[in-house]
């Protein structure tokens, strides 16, 4: 996917949005997260269409990354106290890093703007009477640590998505949507929200398409691992960039 050049009309938006922060704190947000689902959307479409199930994976690949890089960012913006305050860093017998904390899993899955919350409450909104049993995901994805079949997610039966893995959506989509993201958040703690947001838009226009439980497992799948991975296992030597 390739970068697209900034719209002359950039700065005004921006400017428009700072004004209007006052009032409502989430429009950076709302705003932000339509663009990034709109690019990531652009870039899936073909004579088929979005492939769903392929968008909501990366979305929810790109929002458990996220979380663990919005904490990364506020302890390089000395916004944090120490490293060892936000995560615990677990390093496996093959000896790859993983890591976990309070610090990730509230915009993962605990806070009340977390991945979890937004995902859920799509399918809430479309009625649904059943969701993932999101600790059984931590589960699986803590039992895989060290393994061949880590970051490797269960999709519901027959709503696989299509090219690639969670850690290559990272890998290639990260670099040029994350600054479209960033541009539109006041602070790194933003990044996972608008994430998450753009994943409950993708999710509610799925309605009629894909039954919002299968949605929401196929985005925490993709989510859990991601949030846990060692950057440098996706970008080598760490850059936040």
């Amino acid at each position: 996917m390739q970068k697209e050049p900034e719209k002359p009309d950039t700065e005004a938006l921006l400017r428009a949005i700072a004004e209007k922060r006052k009032d409502d704190p989430m429009i950076g947000i709302k705003v932000g997260s339509t663009e990034v689902r709109q690019r990531l959307f652009r870039a899936l479409d073909n004579d088929e269409g979005v492939h769903v199930e392929t968008a909501l994976a990366i979305l929810g690949s790109l929002g458990g990354f996220a979380c663990q890089m919005s904490v990364r960012e506020g302890l390089a913006k000395g916004w944090r106290t120490a490293e060892k305050n936000a995560f615990m860093a677990v390093e496996a017998t093959n000896g790859k890093k993983y890591y976990f904390g309070d610090a990730i899993n509230e915009p993962l899955a605990e806070g009340p703007y977390s991945i979890w919350s937004f995902a859920a409450g799509a399918a809430q909104l479309m009625k649904s009477e059943e969701l993932p049993d999101i600790q059984q995901i931590f589960q699986h994805v803590s039992s895989t640590i060290g393994t061949d079949d880590f970051g490797l997610p269960r999709y519901p039966e027959g709503h696989a998505p299509e090219g690639g893995t969670p850690a290559s959506w990272v890998r290639h989509y990260w670099p040029a949507l994350m600054p479209v993201a960033a541009v539109f958040c006041e602070k790194p703690e933003e990044w996972p929200i608008l994430f998450g947001a753009a994943i409950q838009q993708a999710i509610l226009l799925a309605e009629g398409v894909l039954e919002p439980f299968v949605a929401v497992s196929i985005v925490m799948e993709a989510a859990v691992p991601m949030s846990k991975i060692d950057p440098e296992e996706i970008f080598g030597p760490f850059s936040q960039n």
